[in-house]
């Protein structure tokens, strides 16, 4: 009698299995099989090497072309308040086989947010703005700036990004990974991103939809806004920093990213904290309640200056007069440069193991969040330590070292 049950469950559970995978097991009649373009996404493209896809990515837009560079199709989707889609792992876009006919090779591209992009675009603070993508070649995202300088500057100086609130984090496409087609319920694996690593190369960007058959394809994005916290902290007295005393920028003309994800040079820019504050410690160590400027209090033995500024997708200098933004610190009263340096040469040091088996650039493309703790004389730095959240330590670096 129990071998008889067992038979009768086993005969049970093959008979769901056939009823649902039916398109898996019958090659001659696919009809219930899944069909079209599955597009799904990885955030692989770091330093800590993970898919952080799911846990920072909130929108994204997918514009497919066809062999003559025609758009065919595009789509979005975002997490709401009520629905969180991009939130689950191996979340993929489907166009279906009437929105991509079979028998074709689609170019792929991608943008992506941490929020929808109607949402970011109402909110304070400078936008990434594109006006939708007819052709592979004609999707531009132009970062949001002043049309005029900056009070003071000369007619040819820095046009100011509005700081009054952080920038949305963007993403753009780096490669299309298709898989093979299958036919059946269950999807492949989400692969890894695998060299070459070099920006949208366009070999890299096709898929081929193939008929009856559900066609994977995962983008590899790549992350180009970018987050720096500027410390400053004083040497002979310490006591005397405090955050208004200071402006910190970054100068830079990278306001329009290509297709390609390269950048076009245009206007420069002024990147500005969008926060600032100051840290006070007793001798003791312990942090003191903040004061009015220039007000001093008799506990406070030191002060540290903090600067969160963030900026877009930052360049490698590769020959001589190539350009390079600069970090620029200047004391309001005495006016004095404290610091000017090459910002991206400057992070590029960071490469210590295990970071430094990669190129400079693929570095900057990779990491996204550094630190630069400057110890000043008077109104010049001594040394700076840089620190990037995904190593533990951090490299010092002399002023006479790298400007």
């Amino acid at each position: 009698m129990k071998l008889l049950h067992q038979l009768v469950s086993a005969a049970a559970v093959a008979y769901m299995s056939i009823s649902l995978h039916s398109c898996s097991m019958m090659e001659e009649d696919r009809s219930d099989c899944p069909t079209g373009l599955y597009v799904r996404f990885v955030y692989d493209y770091n330093t800590q090497r993970a898919d952080m896809f799911k846990d920072h990515v909130g929108y994204v837009k997918v514009y497919v072309f066809d062999e003559t560079g025609r758009k065919v199709a595009e789509k979005s989707v975002a997490n709401t308040s009520a629905s969180l889609p991009l939130s689950q792992y191996g979340y993929a876009m489907h166009f279906t086989s009437d929105e991509l006919p079979s028998g074709h090779a689609y170019r792929l591209q991608a943008i992506a947010l941490q929020r929808d992009w109607q949402t970011a675009l109402q909110s304070p603070g400078a936008k990434y703005r594109h006006d939708g993508a007819d052709t592979p070649e004609s999707l531009a995202i132009t970062l949001d700036h002043d049309a005029n300088p900056s009070a003071g500057s000369q007619p040819d100086g820095p046009h100011a990004v509005d700081n009054s609130a952080p920038l949305d984090t963007l993403w753009h496409t780096l490669k299309v990974m298709p898989t093979t087609p299958r036919y059946g319920y269950s999807a492949p694996a989400l692969p890894v991103t695998s060299k070459p690593y070099s920006i949208y190369p366009t070999e890299e960007q096709t898929v081929e939809v193939c008929e009856g058959y559900a066609t994977y394809a995962t983008i590899s994005l790549i992350r180009d806004t970018k987050h720096l916290n500027v410390t400053l902290q004083q040497l002979d007295n310490p006591e005397s920093v405090h955050a208004d005393d200071y402006e910190v920028s970054i100068l830079d003309d990278n306001a329009v990213l290509a297709a390609d994800n390269s950048v076009l040079h245009g206007d420069s820019l002024s990147y500005r904290p969008y926060s600032q504050w100051t840290t006070l410690y007793d001798g003791n160590g312990v942090t003191v309640e903040d004061e009015p400027h220039p007000a001093s209090r008799a506990s406070v033995e030191e002060r540290t200056a903090h600067y969160n500024i963030m900026f877009n997708r930052l360049v490698y200098p590769e020959g001589a007069g190539s350009r390079s933004a600069r970090l620029r610190i200047v004391n309001r009263q005495s006016r004095a440069v404290v610091a000017d340096v090459a910002l991206a040469l400057f992070l590029a040091e960071c490469r210590t193991s295990p970071l430094w088996t990669y190129q400079p650039q693929e570095y900057l493309d990779r990491e996204y969040d550094y630190e630069l703790n400057f110890f000043l004389r008077g109104d010049q730095w001594a040394y700076c330590s840089i620190r990037i959240h995904a190593t533990p330590w951090a490299v010092r670096k002399q002023n006479v070292e790298l400007q």
